[in-house]
């Protein structure tokens, strides 16, 4: 036993206890709810699980009878509450027996140690606790604003994610021994949760935010798909060019610290490469953006659409990309060397920049400057698309200002990598 471990756990569950309790004394409503639970009652119910577990080697049973009492009066306070008319949830009840079970694990010997991991685990599931109780309006209020189908959709992706993950063969097969099914499996993963990252933000921020926040927040899913929707509402209301030109740098910005966290995750030896050429980039699409942007008509205020990244077909069509990239810059660097990754990478840039940055930080991480050239190549050719896309769908006025924010941010690329091959 560590020294003062029995005062230390003491003092960890009473902790505990008046924490919940003063967050379930604040939430008391003085005309209607549960008579049970406050300041006082929940730190005694914590002691009682702290005490009850420390005197276990005594009598084994100790324990579950306290428990047991503990449930015992929850149910009488409960039938009187019902009697009473009273309305009632179960929250205060399950806070109760959760209290009670954190304190006893506060004084647990061999199940959790050494002992300061075991304290620091009871502070954290207090503090959890409380939350989690505090937050009743905010938690109802992002589920209200969460549809079934989103749900239903994250539920299938977390189910791959989850389960189908581990099962994966952690090996690499197919041709060339390019594809690793565990790692495109958790590359599925990654940007799938990046992208959830934006998406949550945007059903939070929901209409009236602005253009140029859901940009900032949809780059974060796909610079292309902001792209797409700046461009077909620019088409409807031309007098949007100058404030949808600035999304598109924004956008393309938030692109350019996305494919840092993705290699950063991968290959932080080839992040370091990295850093100079993604930041002229992201400086010269900062830079496009105020020289394109002018004062036009008021911005109207919906949100840039995109679909849930968790859907699953979206995550299996991003894992065949990924697997045929892999497979493409693997055959190139075989047969053609780096000239042979570099069209690779410029051909698939053209749809996906995660993919291209994922397959190269993988295939070709010990040679930096390679990968380093690759990944700008990817940037640049998805640029000139989505600049294209912005002058096609958008018109004259868009695709002026998209080409101007498109060619600065190649010089960036091209300003980045020269210090690279010195």
């Amino acid at each position: 036993m560590e020294p003062f471990e029995p005062h230390l756990s003491l003092l960890a569950a009473l902790a505990v206890g008046v924490l919940i309790g003063l967050e379930r004394e604040q939430a008391k409503s003085p005309v209607a709810g549960t008579s049970i639970g406050g300041i006082r009652t929940y730190p005694i119910f914590a002691l009682v699980g702290a005490l009850a577990t420390m005197l276990e080697p005594s009598s084994l049973w100790l324990p579950l009878i306290a428990l047991a009492g503990v449930i015992a009066l929850l149910a009488i306070s409960y039938a009187a509450d019902l009697r009473a008319g009273r309305e009632h949830g179960i929250t205060t009840e399950a806070s109760v027996i959760a209290t009670y079970l954190i304190g006893a694990l506060a004084t647990s010997r061999g199940v959790i140690e050494p002992m300061s991991t075991r304290l620091i685990l009871v502070m954290a599931l207090g503090v959890t606790l409380t939350f989690l109780l505090s937050s009743k309006q905010m938690l109802h209020g992002i589920a209200s604003r969460v549809s079934r189908e989103d749900f239903y959709a994250t539920v299938k992706f977390l189910i791959a994610a989850v389960i189908v993950l581990p099962l994966l063969p952690n090996e690499d097969v197919g041709p060339l021994a390019a594809i690793n099914p565990f790692d495109v499996g958790l590359m599925i993963v990654l940007i799938s949760g990046l992208s959830f990252v934006g998406y949550v933000a945007m059903r939070l921020f929901g209409k009236g935010r602005g253009l140029l926040l859901g940009a900032a927040i949809g780059g974060l899913v796909s610079s292309t798909a902001v792209t797409l929707s700046v461009s077909g509402r620019t088409k409807k209301d031309g007098t949007l060019a100058p404030a949808g030109a600035a999304a598109i740098a924004i956008a393309s910005t938030v692109m350019m610290a996305r494919v840092a966290v993705l290699v950063g995750v991968i290959n932080p030896a080839l992040l370091a490469q990295l850093a100079i050429p993604l930041t002229a980039c992201a400086v010269g699409a900062v830079l496009g953006g105020f020289i394109v942007y002018r004062r036009g008509g008021k911005v109207k205020d919906t949100p840039i659409k995109v679909e849930n990244p968790f859907e699953l077909g979206n995550a299996i069509r991003f894992g065949l990309l990924f697997a045929g990239i892999l497979v493409a810059i693997k055959a190139a660097k075989t047969y053609l060397g780096n000239q042979g990754v570099y069209l690779a990478a410029a051909i698939g840039g053209t749809t996906d920049v995660d993919a291209v940055s994922l397959s190269t930080a993988k295939n070709m991480g010990t040679e930096a400057k390679a990968a380093t050239i690759a990944i700008m190549i990817a940037i640049i050719s998805n640029t000139i698309v989505k600049s294209s896309l912005a002058l096609g769908i958008g018109g004259s006025a868009l695709g002026r200002r998209a080409f101007v924010i498109g060619g600065l941010i190649v010089v960036g690329a091209i300003a980045g990598v020269v210090p690279t091959l010195v």
